[in-house]
């Protein structure tokens, strides 16, 4: 433990407590750390991860996963955990051997998922996470969501924090850890929940059991550490504020009245908190605070990224008063001398308390009062609570005179802390396999995932405003740039809805909008469009709503600047759909012949697999890396059909191509007869026309996951006026594909492609490819089986990403 403890203080100057010590160099890693607020488990995690990474013994490196999932439930400790990971690995040298990227609301890096053999850490929220674990991700085109899928529940350990704040959330992922178990995976899967108010009973579910025992908490030596000991001996001295939350409609005079008294007690240059349940509520208190002559910071969760950031960055070193919700209750580093706190669950309240006097440097000075509601019966007045955990958490606070570490944990070890209820589904097996196909039903709807993720009042939508010219179209136009991280604000559904209907009644012709990725443009959202949680609307400036000194308001008074993009944050969604024939993620900027793309991507198949040797294809099938190669060479021989050909520009004057070619330079718009031409469809029709197994025609159809596990027309497509007995994709029974050279041997006839495996059932003899697809699934299981799929289109985008690195410029399509 000395050379870890050497190591750990070199990074961050600091001697590691006992227990960080202990997780870093322990055989195994446990299920829980029990922890309390402050006790710096983001660090212990972190670098234990490091740790064991590159520090301990051969045995320990194999048996650590080599992706760390941080999952937070909110925006704000992504931020915070996100600095300073970022920190210790610029210490210990490490950035370039460790991937570090962020995952919440919008702000989405594009370019973890590009290298599954490297380590990785990826921090986000539990929406972001657990919607991409769940093959749903939020804000993300649909046609990435296996990738995410296969990288998020293969080789990869989860580390839940902050989990009395996640929901219906929290059982999910002990669901996905049960199915990890049960279906298996590549590599090693674990998870690892981080709280000091966790009960391990609550993530018991119908699919898991976890060991209760598997526990790591602090030991005598933390307890008598000076620098813990400090913390944890911090007096916190409670009483009850005058003022009492009475459930008014309007919030102006509770405001009022509580903005008075936190003004009589506030000490000047010192932090006062004042935490609400409700953003109105902080919003209006702010607001009364704001007209005193004392310094007031506002923060909640319903900013635009710019506007919250802006005062998130005082925060460290805010003296003053700070006007908060939940968005501040847990990891936050603040320490405040006085806190006035809403009277909450009680795992919320112990973790707002550890926002006051947190380094134990204000005994002199600290106080917490805590704000009680008049009547927990009065409808409504407990949102976004229970009533019933309300008045648990009053009871125990009447008994108490102070609320430091040694009183809570009397409280606790005298089994007096309630048990808190957690509403929402949890997914079982089969909405797990239905989740694992990502077409749309006929009616163009996705399954609805949000009460996995969330609890039902506490779901939400992203909101960018920006403006463009209504008087020549009400729609944004097409070619409208995706929208940014930095100008999204979450929304509730709830006030979501709201807002769009308030729009509509003031003005019948004013929307929200929506990128639909099926019909390849904006689509209107009226009041009976239904809004769903993970959604990224556009509403124009005019329609108002927010303010940035308040946030969201759905007050069409507030009117709303757009926001200029900045070059470190103009990364988001890319609006993908079916009519459009690319992928960008394999665009490069030059000509490539087919069978010279087709040997790249074959070898970068091949080492892929020799890097994930330690995942033991050849236990699944023999031979499996060997047929991956081998799909590498197939994946783009669809590419040689004459449309896609015609579209790259590569006819010659007698209509014959002069060499095949997979990308080009320069090319045309695909015929509007072949609208959504899929060549990876033609690629999968040829391979099993020529007896190949059914896998490796399965992920050659999946390379840019616009065909999986389903063969269907889409709805932009017509039926063509040769009259096919089948089509779909802007693919035609009985087009005709010449002879291919793909290099190394493997040469394809001449073929009249069929598409009868289309039908539900064997038609003459041909399997139905849903019931082949069917069969794959049940034989690998959904993880597995999407890592197939990801190996050869991360080969596909890697080896294109190489073209475009020595790529002069020009333009291309390669679909």
């Amino acid at each position: 433990m000395t050379e870890f403890a050497d190591w750990f203080e070199s990074i961050t100057g600091k001697i590691p407590f006992p227990y960080q010590a202990n997780l870093a160099t322990r055989p195994e890693l446990p299920l829980f750390l029990d922890a309390p607020t402050g006790a710096g488990k983001t660090a212990a995690i972190a670098l234990a991860l490091l740790w064991r990474w590159f520090k301990s013994s051969e045995s320990i490196q194999k048996d650590t996963p080599r992706r760390l999932v941080y999952c937070l439930p909110m925006r704000t400790l992504v931020d915070q955990t996100y600095g300073e990971i970022k920190t210790w690995l610029e210490e210990a040298k490490l950035t370039d051997q460790v991937g570090l990227h962020m995952l919440m609301g919008g702000a989405v890096d594009l370019d973890w998922d590009g290298d599954p053999l490297k380590r990785c850490i990826l921090i986000g929220t539990q929406d972001q996470l657990i919607s991409r674990a769940l093959n749903r991700g939020y804000s993300m085109s649909r046609y990435r969501w296996p990738i995410h899928f296969a990288l998020l529940n293969n080789d990869c350990l989860w580390v839940m924090d902050e989990t009395q704040l996640m929901g219906a959330g929290l059982q999910t992922t002990a669901q996905l850890q049960g199915f990890r178990q049960k279906l298996t995976t590549y590599g090693v899967t674990r998870s690892l929940w981080m709280s000091a108010t966790l009960d391990p009973e609550l993530l018991d579910t119908v699919d898991y059991t976890p060991d209760a025992y598997s526990k790591l908490h602090l030991g005598p030596d933390d307890l008598e550490h000076p620098v813990l000991k400090q913390r944890l001996d911090a007096q916190k001295p409670l009483q009850r504020a005058s003022t009492v939350w009475s459930g008014e409609k309007n919030p102006k005079k509770y405001a009022k009245a509580l903005a008075s008294e936190v003004l009589t007690v506030h000490q000047p240059d010192q932090l006062t908190l004042v935490i609400c349940n409700r953003v109105d509520r902080a919003q209006a208190i702010y607001q009364e605070l704001s007209k005193s002559d004392q310094s007031c910071l506002l923060i909640h969760s319903r900013f635009r990224a710019n506007d919250r950031e802006r005062s998130q960055s005082q925060l460290k070193t805010y003296q003053g008063i700070v006007v908060a919700t939940q968005a501040i209750e847990a990891g936050v580093d603040i320490s405040a001398a006085v806190m006035f706190t809403e009277l909450a669950p009680w795992s919320s309240l112990v973790q707002r308390f550890g926002r006051c006097n947190r380094r134990g440097e204000q005994n002199d000075s600290a106080q917490v009062y805590w704000i009680d509601v008049s009547d927990l019966k009065k409808k409504d007045i407990a949102i976004p609570y229970e009533p019933r955990a309300l008045g648990a958490a009053r009871s125990l606070l009447q008994s108490l005179s102070d609320v430091g570490y040694h009183s809570l944990e009397r409280v606790r070890q005298d089994g007096n802390v309630p048990r808190e209820d957690v509403d929402g589904l949890i997914p079982r097996r089969y909405d797990l396999l239905q989740l694992f196909d990502t077409s749309v039903d006929l009616a163009g709807h996705d399954v609805d995932i949000s009460s996995f993720i969330r609890d039902s009042d506490n779901a939400d939508v992203a909101i960018a405003w920006r403006n463009w010219s209504q008087a020549e179209q009400p729609a944004p136009p097409k070619d409208m740039e995706a929208l940014r991280r930095d100008e999204l604000c979450r929304v509730s559904v709830y006030r979501a809805r709201e807002f769009i209907k308030a729009l509509h009644n003031q003005n019948p012709k004013r929307f929200a909008w929506v990128w639909d990725g099926m019909q390849g443009e904006w689509v209107s959202v009226s009041p009976s469009t239904p809004v769903y949680p993970g959604m990224s609307l556009l509403l124009h400036c005019d329609g108002g709503g927010y303010s940035e000194a308040l946030g969201f308001t759905g007050n069409a008074k507030d009117k709303v600047k757009p926001i200029s993009p900045e070059p470190e944050k103009t990364r988001a969604l890319e609006p993908e759909s079916d009519a459009d024939s690319k992928d960008q993620l394999t665009q490069t900027g030059q000509s490539i012949t087919l069978q010279q793309h087709s040997d790249d991507v074959a070898k970068e198949v091949k080492r892929l697999c020799d890097g994930l040797a330690a995942y033991g294809f050849e236990g699944d099938r023999p031979n499996l890396a060997s047929l991956l190669t081998r799909a590498g060479r197939w994946h783009d021989s669809g590419k040689a059909h004459p449309a896609f050909q015609e579209m790259l520009g590569n006819h010659q004057p007698d209509g014959k191509p002069k060499d095949l070619l997979a990308k080009s330079g320069q090319y045309k718009r695909m015929a509007e007869e072949r609208r959504g031409f899929r060549h990876e469809l033609v690629s999968a029709l040829l391979a099993l026309a020529e007896g190949e197994d059914f896998l490796l025609a399965y992920v050659v159809a999946c390379h840019h996951g616009k065909v999986r596990m389903t063969i269907q027309p889409r709805p932009m497509e017509k039926r063509p006026k040769q009259n096919p007995k089948y089509y779909a994709l802007g693919v035609w029974e009985g087009d005709r594909i010449d002879s291919i050279n793909l290099g190394d041997g493997l040469v394809i006839p001449e073929h009249t492609l069929s598409l009868a495996c289309m039908e539900m059932g064997d038609t003459d003899g041909v399997p139905s490819w849903n019931a082949q697809a069917i069969a794959l699934l049940d034989e690998f299981g959904p993880f597995k089986l999407a890592f197939l799929e990801s190996v050869l289109r991360l080969a596909d985008w890697r080896v294109s990403k190489g073209y475009s690195e020595t790529s002069q410029g020009g333009h291309t399509n390669d679909g």
